[in-house]
């Protein structure tokens, strides 16, 4: 397949990902001297941290899904790897977002040149007081999204995307992150829920209100409850390659046998430089393209 074969179309988080954008640790990850002043976990190795990215993009050919690169990205912009947080793909066309922290501003406009290469129009960039990280944004079905309400997303950023959404009949859930308030804007909603399946999803509860626990149950919906111990280890923070195989941070024993006891396919990639940024494994990787359940 190639570019011209892609149709952007995103609806769920759990249909067989056909098309991603992916963008490699690459110069500008060096630029970083001071950790603390991004919030980030000591220095990762650049080197190392690509060979991590590598294997990633390794399992999701290896598992047919055609893999685009965000070539380029600003000097400066060292978390500009996680590409699923400055905008998402909805039917024919891409969302834009805006993103809140200083030290992230800017990967709008490589994403946005970018997938215009690929032939995707934009349909909306989040712009004026709206701040809009896309990982806030997670599927629960193919009419329902939640959307974490946090300082990296605010309520204008959701009014905007919500006036969007309408167009396709999708509903929103705000989600309250607790402690987002007082963060760096480090804590997206990717990072505390992931679905994994249409009707199993990984919760790390001290995060989330008990109502949205509770909304997911009452729409048939099982949670595993994530340890704090591995929640750091962004074991919330998941891929779904197609129903029933999922992308694992390595390290995280008691969420994978919780999968694989629910008959789930689980990789387990290592993350261990990565994962000083803050960020995890779901914002590697931005779905252009998803078949529909």
């Amino acid at each position: 397949m190639t570019a011209r074969d892609l149709t952007p179309s995103v609806r769920t988080e759990i249909g067989s990902l056909e098309h991603a954008l992916v963008h490699e640790p690459g110069p500008e990850f060096k630029t970083v001297v001071d950790p603390d002043a991004w919030n980030w976990d000591g220095l990762p190795r650049q080197e190392r941290a690509a060979e991590e990215h590598a294997g990633l993009v390794e399992v999701l050919e290896d598992h047919g899904v055609t893999v685009h690169r965000l070539e380029t990205a600003g000097e400066v912009l060292a978390e500009s790897l996680f590409v699923r947080d400055a905008g998402f793909a909805i039917e024919g066309g891409m969302v834009i977002g805006q993103m809140v922290e200083a030290t992230r501003q800017g990967e709008e406009r490589w994403l946005t040149e970018r997938v215009v290469e690929l032939g995707i129009p934009i349909y909306h960039t989040v712009h004026g007081p709206g701040g809009f990280e896309a990982g806030n944004m997670v599927w629960i079905d193919e009419e329902t999204v939640a959307i974490g309400r946090s300082r990296t997303t605010n309520a204008e950023g959701i009014r905007q995307v919500r006036t969007v959404l309408e167009t396709y009949d999708i509903d929103i859930v705000e989600v309250p992150i607790f402690g987002s308030t007082e963060s760096t804007g480090q804590t997206h909603l990717a990072l505390v829920f992931s679905m994994v399946d249409v009707d199993q999803a990984l919760v790390y509860p001290q995060a989330v209100p008990d109502e949205f626990v509770s909304l997911l149950h009452d729409r048939g919906i099982e949670t595993i409850d994530v340890p704090m111990r591995e929640q750091r280890n962004r074991a919330t923070s998941t891929v779904v390659i197609e129903p029933g195989t999922v992308l694992l941070p390595s390290g995280n024993p008691v969420t994978a046998e919780a999968l694989r006891n629910s008959c789930t396919e689980v990789h387990e990639l290592p993350m261990r430089e990565i994962a000083k940024t803050g960020g995890g494994l779901k914002g590697l990787v931005l779905p252009l393209e998803r078949s529909p359940l």
